[in-house]
């Protein structure tokens, strides 16, 4: 049973994603007249069919589209996902377990779209704040998709190697930050060649070594900054 965990947990990657500005930052729903200023916070954290940023894995860089259909309201009945301020767990602001709780959740021709009530709590009371300023300019969704089954890749006329995600297998929380700009991607290069598309330039894994090493400790460094508020 530990071993079909832990294969499990290996299998089960979890990968980060944001989005910035425009209709993807979060926003204060507008109060209704003659009414007290709204508390509810809401936006896209997942975006369908827009190319993302460059990520950039040790093997390669490559751009990532959610395809339409890749999430559907059925499949967020059967998520627990977390709101959080900086995809820390203990600055909770809503949660959707299994279709129920304080965190609404929808799919529209865009994305799928968020709203809360932000709590009356120190953090509900930040996050407020700080989306009344404009200060947090984006939200991100941490997943994880079947890469044998869900995935498939494309090399474009220039190169870029394009990954189409056509299902989204888990989300586990969802954030709003004042950077998200940073992602977070475990795709290897084995599963690229896997389905079909020769990297260019292949260098042996162990020749990455030291440089994947680097790049995993600035990740954690980051995470934890983030967690902090900074």
């Amino acid at each position: 049973m530990r071993l079909s965990n832990k294969i499990l947990t290996e299998k089960m990657k979890k990968e980060t994603r944001s989005y910035i500005g425009g209709q993807y930052q979060p926003r204060l729903r507008e109060a209704a007249e003659g009414k007290p200023q709204s508390r509810t916070i809401e936006g896209y954290a997942i975006v369908f069919g827009v190319e993302s940023v460059l990520l950039v894995d040790y093997w390669d860089a490559y751009r990532e589209i959610i395809e339409p259909g890749a999430v559907t309201a059925e499949d967020l009945k059967g998520f627990d996902i977390k709101m959080t301020m900086y995809h820390n767990r203990e600055k909770i602001l809503a949660r959707s377990n299994k279709g129920e709780g304080t965190l609404n959740l929808s799919v529209d021709e865009v994305g799928v779209k968020y709203s809360f009530e932000a709590p009356n709590t120190p953090d509900g009371d930040t996050a407020l704040e700080l989306v009344r300023r404009g200060d947090l300019s984006g939200s991100s969704f941490m997943y994880w998709t079947d890469e044998s089954n869900n995935v498939r890749y494309e090399k474009k006329d220039d190169g870029t190697l394009l990954r189409h995600v056509h299902k989204v297998s888990q989300i586990y929380d969802m954030t709003i930050a004042a950077d998200p700009a940073y992602t977070q991607t475990n795709v290897t290069a084995r599963e690229v060649e896997a389905s079909g598309i020769v990297l260019n330039g292949k260098k042996k894994e162990h020749q990455f070594k030291d440089k994947l090493g680097i790049q995993r400790e600035l990740s954690r460094c980051k995470r934890e900054l983030e967690m902090m508020g900074y």
